[in-house]
């Protein structure tokens, strides 16, 4: 049987991620164990971030996701060439701290690309390019 797309691969993954720690988990098991992540400064985190292996993405995830509730992950558009997928989508949670001088409570809307390459069904790479997350819903 062969392996499925990358474009499938990717929308799988994609699927699974609702920024719960057994979401993270799930969307996890699409990636290779030495797979490399990046992400792109925004004003909240001005450098890069690179990480590389799975068990270290796991930990960065649980850190951030760990901090927010009812997460939507919504893809907008996803394009394929060859081994590579870029994904274009939205990010929505509720805080459930306070971030930086976000209050608890606050629902924040992040938009962002996302260039995944894949290999032999697993991905290897994503590098993430976003913007510095908008408030939607602030409780007062």
């Amino acid at each position: 049987m062969a392996a499925p797309s990358p474009k499938a691969v990717v929308m799988a993954a994609s699927d699974e991620f609702d920024g719960s720690l057994e979401g993270i988990d799930r969307y996890l098991e699409y990636f290779a164990e030495t797979a490399t992540w990046e992400f792109s400064p925004t004003a909240e985190n001005p450098t890069w971030v690179r990480i590389e292996g799975k068990e270290a993405a796991r930990t960065l995830y649980k850190q951030i996701y760990d901090r927010v509730r009812d997460g939507v992950s919504t893809v907008h558009d996803i394009l394929e060439d060859d081994d590579r997928v870029a994904l274009a989508g939205t990010w929505e949670s509720t805080t459930t701290v306070q971030v930086s001088d976000i209050p608890a409570g606050t629902r924040r809307r992040h938009d962002f690309v996302t260039l995944f390459r894949v290999s032999d069904g697993l991905i290897v790479r994503a590098a993430q390019y976003g913007v510095t997350p908008q408030v939607v819903n602030q409780m007062r």
